[in-house]
């Protein structure tokens, strides 16, 4: 079903782009996402599949994190060409994809679709996100040949194209590391990183939110259909790398989206230690809070300038607009893990499964740099309530949404326990 109507948008929308006038365009956009939010959520817990096609748990926990940030993204962007809202229903498509298969052919092509979008956005803005875009495009198809050669050396393995078929020996070694480095790319695990300070910064600022949410949702559903026992020391060694260059390079950081791609990193860190221990219900849970803050703090600082926000420009908007400057101090005490809010549940979970299966190593190293997190956390969300001349003109609808999604990290916080079961229901 949910695959039906964001098809079915898609073709239809591509046919009336150069009819309807592009405000009317938004909103059939927002009401094909919001039709398949709500076919994903009549649907929950029922398993369905089609051939290569699967919706299982898995792809409804993920979908539902993509489609929210898709419809973030849309509500959030003004402009004046229709094409932006496309690209992002055609994403979306590609998301729910990666998120329902275990056939690495359909992965592959998922992929794509979801890639060949984004390409096209970060470059949205000229200037700065060409560059941007051009770095993004030439590591992502680096990553999708890795993918693809990764994905010949599976079936000759094992004689399989579906993820997770187990396998022996050095080929079969081989090819789980080539797929990992794939989507190890879409995900902003380190080493693989590398595009994501140059194109957070260069791309627009909602662009970087469907970046930072919606991508990472569905590639993270792909890597948890692909990573098996065969890869784990592979992934550890990465968790490692992630956590402690993402959070070692953030400290420096005078520019707000910069900082925030060095910091996703480290979290991809931290959500693959859920992955590294087994625990889906802890990887969704922390998923969930991550696309909330983060997506919280990329929509604030999206009113206050779509391109560059040094941290200077920050300073001072609690004073210009109070709701903003708190959903941005929210936002900040999430990510950094601080009780009463949900990220510290989300941190709680990873780092005590993490200690269930004896991973002291990883474990030690997430704690300390976590700890490490604080400054830079502490020095974004406490620049709003400094003196300075910080510039925003929301829109009335921003303002709501920032304090919905700051009062919902806040109720999370307080009663995780509300949507554990969901997410283990999927």
């Amino acid at each position: 079903m949910i695959l039906l109507v964001l098809s079915s948008f898609a073709v239809a929308l591509t046919l009336l782009g150069f009819f309807v006038s592009v405000p009317l365009f938004k909103r059939l956009t927002i009401l094909g996402l919001s039709l398949a939010l709500l076919s994903l959520l009549f649907t929950w817990g029922k398993p369905f599949a089609f051939g290569p096609y699967q919706v299982d748990g898995i792809s409804q926990v993920f979908t539902l994190l993509a489609l929210l940030g898709a419809l973030w993204t849309v509500g959030l962007v003004r402009t004046r060409r229709f094409e932006f809202y496309l690209l992002v229903l055609y994403a979306a498509l590609g998301m729910h994809l990666l998120a329902s298969t275990k056939n690495l052919i359909l992965m592959l092509v998922a992929l794509e679709a979801l890639s060949l979008p984004l390409y096209a956005l970060a470059t949205w803005r000229r200037g700065e996100g060409l560059e941007a875009a051009l770095k993004y495009f030439l590591l992502g198809a680096l990553a999708a040949a890795f993918f693809l050669y990764g994905t010949a050396l599976h079936y000759g393995a094992t004689g399989s194209l579906l993820a997770g078929t187990p396998g022996e020996g050095p080929l079969y070694a081989l090819a789980l590391g080539l797929l990992l480095v794939g989507l190890g790319f879409k995900v902003a695990l380190a080493p693989f990183h590398f595009w994501t300070p140059d194109v957070y910064q260069g791309s627009p600022t909602p662009v970087v939110l469907f970046m930072a949410t919606g991508v990472k949702a569905a590639a993270f559903a792909a890597l948890l259909r692909v990573v098996g026992p065969g890869a784990l020391d592979a992934l550890a060694l990465l968790i490692a790398l992630s956590v402690l260059l993402g959070n070692l390079a953030a400290l420096g950081q005078k520019e707000a989206k910069r900082l925030l791609a060095y910091s996703s990193i480290a979290h991809a860190g931290y959500m693959a230690l859920a992955l590294y221990t087994g625990n889906l219900q802890a990887l969704g849970f922390y998923l969930l809070t991550y696309v909330l803050a983060t997506g919280l703090a990329f929509a604030v600082l999206s009113e206050i300038s779509p391109d560059r926000v040094p941290l200077e420009r920050v300073k001072g908007l609690f004073h210009q607009d109070p709701l903003l400057g708190l959903g941005l101090f929210v936002s900040s005490l999430s990510l950094l893990g601080l009780p009463p809010l949900a990220g510290f549940w989300g941190k709680y979970l990873v780092f005590s499964e993490a200690a269930k299966a004896g991973a002291w190593g990883l474990l030690v190293l997430a704690l300390v740099t976590s700890a490490v997190s604080a400054y830079y956390y502490l020095a974004l969300g406490l620049a709003v309530f400094q003196k300075g001349a910080a510039e925003a003109h929301p829109r009335p609808l921003a303002r709501s949404v920032a304090l919905g999604v700051a009062l919902l990290l806040i109720l999370l916080g307080l009663i995780p326990g509300a949507v554990l079961p969901a997410l283990a229901a999927g």
